[in-house]
């Protein structure tokens, strides 16, 4: 009987591991998750923490016990600290036990994710210093700040994550300092977009940019943080100022990664290795607008990879199309979401290029509570083909930009957009939707 290894069992590596057995009901699939828990909603975990959440159960999609009904044999605790390719052989350690195994694979795939990225100011002994990736983090983060005397909270990192922690801190009564190294906040935007949050929370949230951080001060418990600009007291302190891959274990193998440490994978999400698949935050994604391979971690391209992994293990031929960065992200009562690429990227790859930026409402103007949203694109100069799409409201964002999503991977170009046969109802849109207001610019 065949055997197939799983290395990480969250989004990737479940979402593989589920679709082998739905097509395969034979083969032995063996997974290895150095967490407690598997198949979660690491996203909602800013949510959780404030409490909007009010379990960490409610995050978790399947339990192991859930799996193993599946013949998923799930081991958590259990860490594989070794591949040898050449054997086909993992070393795995059990975290509770310190006890070593060797396990045999026919076929492996590695799901290992990301972790925080540690700055050289983060000490470990701090008991008030946090970082943000799986639910034992989100449990003690909410622990913590369940305390009435913590009143100050730092966020270092003003990207998605740390905005999010910033909305849960104002949900849960707290001061909230941002601390972020670039010129502004949320840097896969472009500066003007950017702003537009910045300004609509700088009421409520202190916002220190191009500012960076050198030292944590005090001894158990951090009481103020150092920068090049000044000294801020604090009560606690979360960092989250990007991720790195969980790949160091492979550093003895020939599987070929690029410079970050990310794994090359093709199409299929092969390795340079036979018989070895990645999936997830650890592996590339092809851009479909920068025509490059990209590192970009984010839970809908994990889940989508993995369900690849699993059809291909099952040596039925899929390919995993590509990406073109979709993403949103709620910020108090800011919708924040972006698609393709943005004009700073535009002029870093040199594109001929184009934006347009445009102001519209969530609906019909007549109808109650109208919202304002802002909306830009960034498109070729010659073609007129969409080549991004960045927008920023109160209502009305989220789901929009899945049609500039479609649209730039469809390569349309603005006056196609603004022809699509939206719909329309006075609660919901213009007769002329935002999307197609925007487009109609883009010509």
């Amino acid at each position: 009987m065949e055997k197939v290894v799983i290395i990480g069992g969250v989004a990737a590596g479940m979402s593989a591991a589920s679709q082998l057995r739905r097509l395969n009901k034979e083969v032995d699939i063996v997974v290895f998750e150095k967490g407690n828990y598997v198949s979660y909603g690491a996203c909602g975990l800013p949510y959780y923490i404030s409490g909007v959440v009010e379990s960490e159960e409610e995050l978790i999609a399947r339990t192991k016990e859930e799996f193993k009904e599946q013949r998923i044999d799930v081991h958590t605790c259990h860490e594989v600290i070794e591949v040898n390719e050449v054997k086909k052989e993992v070393v795995v350690v059990n975290l509770q036990t310190s006890k070593k195994q060797r396990v045999t694979y026919d076929k492996l795939v590695i799901a290992t994710g990301t972790s925080p990225v540690r700055p050289p100011f983060l000490k470990d002994e701090m008991e008030n210093v946090f970082t943000l990736k799986d639910i034992e983090d989100g449990v003690r983060i909410r622990q913590f700040m369940s305390q009435p005397h913590i009143q100050d909270v730092t966020i270092i990192g003003g990207g998605y994550i740390g905005l999010e922690l910033a909305e849960s801190m104002l949900e849960l009564g707290k001061r909230v300092r941002v601390i972020e190294l670039s010129e502004q906040i949320l840097p896969p935007f472009d500066a003007d977009m950017a702003t537009i949050v910045q300004e609509g929370l700088q009421d409520r949230i202190a916002f220190h940019l191009n500012e960076e951080v050198k030292e944590l001060t005090g001894h158990q418990n951090v009481t103020a943080v150092q920068t090049n600009k000044g000294s801020y007291e604090t009560d606690a302190v979360i960092v989250n100022v990007g991720v790195q891959p969980n790949t160091a274990f492979l550093n003895e193998t020939s599987i070929k990664k690029n410079e970050k440490g990310v794994i090359e994978v093709t199409n299929r999400m092969e390795t340079s290795v036979n018989d070895i698949y990645a999936a997830g935050d650890c592996a590339t994604s092809y851009h479909l607008v920068l025509n490059e391979r990209v590192h970009i971690s984010l839970g809908t391209i994990a889940n989508k990879q993995g369900r690849v992994v699993g059809y291909n293990l099952a040596s039925e031929k899929k390919e995993f199309p590509g990406v073109v960065g979709t993403s949103v992200v709620k910020i108090a009562e800011f919708e924040v979401a972006k698609t393709g690429i943005s004009e700073k990227e535009a002029k870093q790859y040199k594109f001929s290029y184009k934006t347009v930026t445009e102001q519209a409402n969530s609906h019909a103007s007549y109808y109650p509570h109208v919202e304002k949203m802002t909306i830009k694109l960034v498109y070729d100069e010659k073609t007129n083909v969409l080549l991004g799409a960045q927008m920023i409201g109160k209502k009305g964002v989220a789901k929009r930009i899945d049609v500039f999503a479609t649209a730039i991977t469809m390569k349309l170009t603005g006056e196609q957009v603004s022809m699509l046969d939206l719909s329309y109802a006075p609660p919901f849109a213009s007769v002329w939707d935002a999307v197609q207001r925007a487009a109609q610019k883009a010509t």
